[in-house]
């Protein structure tokens, strides 16, 4: 049994070896598929395709079962070149918790001391710093609390189903489909893509997995998958829908051979896969380990997925902006106009008293690129904002990652845009003094995020990652537009 654990709790060389085998794979042959660039073109490249090149899934239920496949098989390759130079036969890839706390927030010094071609480790294609309050990823700026948090994917009540309280994402087929990404995919995973890529390789789909801290991410992502179906999934079922369930992927194993693995085989993580976490209890030695299903060739036809309403009844829209927004990196604010026929049932929803809930609906978004610019989300944030209204009124967190494969999309049969939807009747209520919203237009804001300085208090991070641009925005900032943002009223 393998043990992936935090990165913070390493006392031994883990990542030592990591590195050495990190540059004997990147000395490999970039034709070879255990090489890391080949390993890496599997998630995305912008280069003439081979193999089982751009194949991640994102957007869909699936996006939890194939990251974690394709982790699995990137660690067994990973720990053969670690065992071929020398390291421990039990190497196990540990996870980077950036929610922990703020001591946990900013990345590893080994991804950063020393900084040259000389650390297999290093990437220079990182958020950079704009000043002492604005640093770097490179330069110990700390992730947000706000963006690292697992705790609204921890609190997901169920796996597909209602945005935002399903983990896992809609029951698309395996492709781009954005509008029906799942909490986990949302927050943490895009937007600490884009707080330690900033434009750079972590902000692009073919480009991220060439970061060695991409795998890192990616295995805390697998570790809240897992913690939150508990043992043996006591805590939260997955589907039992055998169209997901039989879903097949193809990978290389670490001989280089092509492997192909179904979502059912990958869910039981002891006794499938071999490995656990470290805040996961370990198996009862008395339980006996199954063996796993044998792979079988993919269905030549494809089974149509059985799309699930929404748990809990569609949401309604009873307001909505009527112009886009333009974001640039400078804060931009939208007036959310409240249907006159709407007043009173906005006004009831938003007492503490009612249990319904308020969406804020962030829609059709849409941009040439991604720009790795996070930007907080305010509601009814008051001119020339101080700290203490800046966390006052503070709604949730974007990013745009993925962006750039709306319009052009490579698995879709037709176009779609990037969706956010943040939970806000606690705040609604909670500025409204705990009585009725009153009348009126929501006023939405969306200001730039940062990240945390390093040795900040964590009051201080957290309003310095918050705070307005220490320097304008670039001039040449790729442009993302909102197509339109509302308020919904659901169970």
């Amino acid at each position: 049994m393998f043990l992936r654990r935090e990165v913070r709790s390493l006392e031994d060389d883990t990542l030592k070896y990591y590195a050495v085998a990190v540059q004997a794979m990147k000395e490999r042959s970039p034709t070879d598929h255990t090489s890391w660039w080949y390993q890496a073109a599997i998630h995305g490249s912008e280069e003439s395709p081979r193999p089982l090149y751009n194949q991640c899934i994102h957007g869909s239920w699936y996006f939890p079962p194939w990251h974690r496949m394709y982790l699995y098989y990137f660690e067994r390759i990973v720990r053969d070149a670690v065992i071929q130079n020398g390291g421990p036969e039990d190497w196990a890839l540990p996870y980077w918790n950036y929610g922990i706390d703020a001591a946990h927030a900013s990345m590893p010094e080994a991804f950063y001391k020393p900084a040259g071609e000389a650390n297999p480790l290093y990437v220079q294609q990182r958020r950079q710093g704009t000043s002492p309050t604005r640093p770097g990823i490179n330069e110990g700026g700390r992730i947000p609390q706000q963006i690292g948090s697992d705790g609204l994917a921890l609190a997901c009540e169920i796996y597909p189903g209602t945005l935002p309280r399903q983990l896992g994402g809609g029951t698309t087929k395996p492709r781009f489909k954005w509008s029906e990404a799942g909490q986990l995919e949302e927050l943490p995973h895009n937007l600490v893509h884009d707080a330690i890529g900033g434009g750079g390789w972590m902000s692009s789909f073919e480009q991220a997995a060439k970061d060695p801290i991409f795998w890192l991410h990616h295995c805390n992502i697998d570790r809240i998958w897992a913690q939150w179906n508990g043992p043996a999934e006591a805590s939260h079922p997955n589907p039992d829908d055998p169209t997901w369930r039989g879903q097949k992927f193809k990978f290389f194993d670490v001989d280089g051979s092509e492997v192909t693995r179904s979502v059912s085989e990958v869910l039981d993580i002891e006794a499938n896969l071999d490995y656990t976490y470290d805040v996961l209890p370990s198996p009862r030695p008395e339980d006996p380990k199954p063996a796993a299903p044998p792979d079988s060739p993919p269905a030549e036809e494809e089974v149509e997925p059985v799309v699930a309403g929404a748990a809990d009844g569609d949401p309604k829209v009873v307001a909505a902006s009527e112009e886009p927004v333009t974001l640039t990196g400078e804060a931009e604010a939208v007036p959310v106009a409240i249907d006159d026929r709407a007043q009173e049932e906005v006004q009831e929803a938003s007492r503490r008293s009612d249990p319904r809930r308020l969406y804020l609906n962030i829609e059709n978004i849409e941009g040439e690129t991604n720009p790795g610019t996070m930007y907080g989300v305010y509601l009814n944030l008051p001119e020339n904002p101080d700290e203490e209204a800046l966390e006052k009124h503070y709604a949730g967190a974007v990013s745009f990652f993925g962006i750039e494969h709306g319009k052009d999309p490579r698995k879709d049969e037709g176009a779609h845009q990037l969706r956010y939807v943040l939970e806000v009747g606690e705040l609604l209520r909670n500025l409204g003094n705990g009585e009725e919203y009153g009348e009126g237009d929501v006023k939405v804001s969306f200001r730039p995020l940062g990240l945390e300085p390093p040795k900040a208090t964590a009051k201080e991070g957290r309003r310095a990652a918050m705070a307005a641009p220490a320097v304008p925005a670039p001039a040449d900032e790729p442009p993302v537009e909102i197509g339109r943002v509302s308020l919904s009223v659901g169970e």
